[in-house]
């Protein structure tokens, strides 16, 4: 099913996967609303190359002024919701003893508090509608974790929750919601998490797909979840490469 020129607003769609997500949605027949605190005219220029409307606001996805004046911007100049995708996100990777208060305080707000913010915004919206789909963008480190991670598993596990809450509680009112959790994706931000020591050999040992992700791959699962899934909420799909399936690292012979 094609979104038919319906609302779609990513969060954190300036770059990396949230940029593919727009995109793909794009094509998809949506009417793409980028939410980030950087410029997304990149963005939106890809977007309306396709031919598609477009449509951004920068605003600090933590704050709760911020967030409620980017949607009603968003209803006068562009048009309310069908669809949320919640793919902003930062990361740390720090010693948990030795993790400031102010980066635990960073990745909760933009990870956690902000997902909470927009989701509000958008489902009230929705509710008005009697329809919508959400889509939260969580992670590997949402189920398991992992060393010097601290903050992000703990950001990431938040938002596997207010998932499933969120499911339970909006499906009367129409309105789906389903967590899509990359593994390592090839962007800026994995890149400089797999610059370090034996991280990616150790990563592609354990992937029995054996590369890393694309934006594209995790997009493709964004787009069904929003466009085509119709029985189906409160659900985390993992697009990981079969990371989180494998006990021990992958051997090329058994």
């Amino acid at each position: 099913m094609a979104l038919d020129d319906r609302v779609a607003v990513v969060t954190g769609g300036a770059q990396g996967i949230g940029q593919a997500i727009a995109l793909r949605l794009a094509r998809a027949g949506g009417r793409v609303a980028v939410l980030d605190q950087q410029p997304a005219a990149q963005t939106l220029s890809q977007l309306r190359e396709l031919g598609r409307p477009a449509w951004s606001a920068e605003v600090d996805l933590s704050d709760p002024a911020g967030v409620a004046r980017a949607y009603e911007r968003l209803d006068d100049e562009f048009g309310s919701p069908y669809a949320l995708v919640n793919a902003a996100g930062v990361f740390a990777d720090i010693p948990f003893l030795d993790t400031p208060v102010d980066v635990w305080d960073r990745v909760m707000n933009v990870n956690a508090r902000g997902v909470f913010l927009s989701c509000q915004q958008a489902a009230r919206r929705m509710r008005v509608a009697g329809e919508g789909r959400i889509v939260n963008i969580l992670s590997t480190a949402s189920s398991q974790g992992f060393a010097l991670e601290s903050a992000y598993c703990a950001s990431k596990g938040a938002v596997l929750l207010l998932t499933r809450v969120l499911a339970v509680e909006l499906a009367p009112l129409g309105i789906s919601v389903n967590g899509v959790g990359p593994g390592t994706v090839q962007t800026a931000m994995g890149r400089d998490y797999l610059a370090r020591g034996p991280i990616a050999s150790h990563e592609l040992s354990r992937t029995p797909m054996g590369r890393f992700g694309t934006p594209a791959d995790i997009a493709e699962t964004v787009c069904f979840l929003v466009s085509d899934a119709t029985w189906l909420t409160g659900q985390a799909i993992y697009v990981d490469g079969g990371f989180l399936a494998a006990g021990l690292p992958v051997l090329a012979q058994l």
